[in-house]
């Protein structure tokens, strides 16, 4: 392992959030979330400790140009915002009523509760609830949740209002919302994946992150308590399920790590495995989607109305790399449909909508703006492992915020409703 190319993408992750803090007004925009994760991420993968299949040209130049795209698109809301609009963090609290906000929370718990009960009346039907401790890894095919996968999201939502009203808002009346995020955490461990968790965290990480003054202290206290619990969430689904590196063979015999840092495979795995991924997709030549991937929550609901719509496969194949793994980076559903041309105009469209959301998130402090752009942040946290903005769940809470964002208003704030 070569020390050089990991020291300089840390470098570049560095300079990606000092470019945030000095141009875009706070050191953990979703600019430097997207850029610090990727440039971390590839100082990772250079640590070598799986030995992977290798990255050619192909799957480089792709990243590159989807690295760069990003950024064009980033830059056109920046040039038209003016600094002198910002508003402090401490505003979107104002822009909020407490009691509304409180009951939209109790409803969200009354409709957790179902759920869960639901669920774990199939799993009891099905295969036994001894299957939570002695068979979790079939948990999630064993109920029939899945037409209440939109009450199961809802406990996602509701991590994070729980948060932003015990955080940000900080009223007097709590401990029942302390017992509704305790509840909410729970529900999240019954899915034993940790999707839902990273889902419900990260959001609520990244919304109080920017409802509050961004001092040193805070900022690092908020990422490092942050990170903890999902690295504790994630070795906990691990050995729960027994997913850890001793138990894959050929994990082990692609390993060039021992002992005591096996148990950071899991992690390592998870971060880089799809920039090998991606290289192998491409190899394989798949069959163009002309747009089902990437619009794929759209012709899922057409798909309702109209069965003989076609519905994608939106779990991949899985490819060698030199174990299995069906994960390609944010580019899978842009490169599917489109090739390279998608990856071109995939990131640049969504460069140029995070920062139009972040800029009018600056300017008005609303709730909604503050939800989405934590939304959107945590989108491209996860964009080097999968492509979130084309997934059911993103187009899903941005109605529901939205929706949320009308009913807690606060009255008394002077807010036009074009800011909503």
């Amino acid at each position: 392992m070569s020390p050089v190319p990991v020291f300089a993408y840390l470098a570049l992750a560095a300079l990606a959030v000092w470019i945030s803090a000095r141009f875009f007004g706070h050191p953990f925009s979703p600019f430097s979330i997207f850029y610090g994760i990727w440039f971390a991420a590839l100082a990772i993968y250079n640590l070598h400790w799986i030995e992977y299949i290798p990255i050619r040209r192909p799957a480089w130049t792709l990243m590159a140009l989807s690295l760069l795209s990003f950024a064009v698109g980033w830059l056109i809301p920046y040039l038209l915002w003016d600094s002198r609009q910002a508003q402090g963090p401490e505003m979107v609290a104002s822009q909020v009523s407490p009691d509304r906000l409180r009951t939209v929370i109790l409803i969200f718990f009354v409709l957790g509760v179902i759920w869960a009960i639901i669920f774990l009346s199939a799993i009891r039907s099905n295969i036994g609830l001894a299957a939570l401790i002695e068979a979790p890894g079939e948990l999630r095919n064993a109920g029939t949740e899945d037409p209440l996968k939109i009450l199961d999201w809802l406990n996602v939502a509701n991590l994070v209002l729980s948060t932003f009203y015990l955080f940000v808002l900080k009223p007097k009346r709590s401990l029942v919302i302390w017992l509704v995020l305790v509840f909410s955490i729970a529900a999240l461990f019954l899915k034993t994946d940790r999707t839902h968790f990273f889902y419900a965290f990260s959001w609520a990480g990244f919304v109080v992150l920017h409802s509050m003054k961004a001092t040193l202290k805070k900022v690092i206290a908020l990422v490092t308590v942050g990170a903890g619990l999902l690295l504790g969430q994630f070795f906990l689904v691990a050995i729960w399920l027994g997913k850890v590196a001793e138990n894959i063979p050929v994990i082990m015999e692609t390993a060039n790590v021992r002992n005591a840092m096996l148990f950071m495979l899991g992690p390592y795995i998870y971060i880089t495995e799809s920039f090998p991924s991606l290289q192998a997709y491409m190899d394989s030549a798949p069959r163009s989607t002309h747009g089902l991937m990437t619009f794929y929550p759209a012709f899922r609901l057409v798909h309702l109305i109209d069965p003989t719509v076609e519905q994608p496969a939106i779990v991949a194949e899985f490819v060698q790399v030199p174990f299995d793994s069906n994960t390609f980076t944010w580019l899978h559903q842009f490169y599917t449909d489109f090739g390279t041309t998608g990856v071109l105009i995939g990131p640049w469209i969504i460069g140029a909508l995070t920062s139009c959301v972040y800029f009018q998130m600056l300017r008005t402090r609303s709730f909604y703006s503050t939800l989405v752009n934590g939304l959107f942040s945590y989108c491209l946290a996860l964009s080097v492992f999968v492509n979130h903005f084309t997934q059911g769940p993103a187009w899903y809470f941005l109605v529901v915020t939205f929706l949320i964002a009308l009913w807690v208003r606060n009255p008394m704030a002077k807010l036009r409703p074009a800011e909503v």
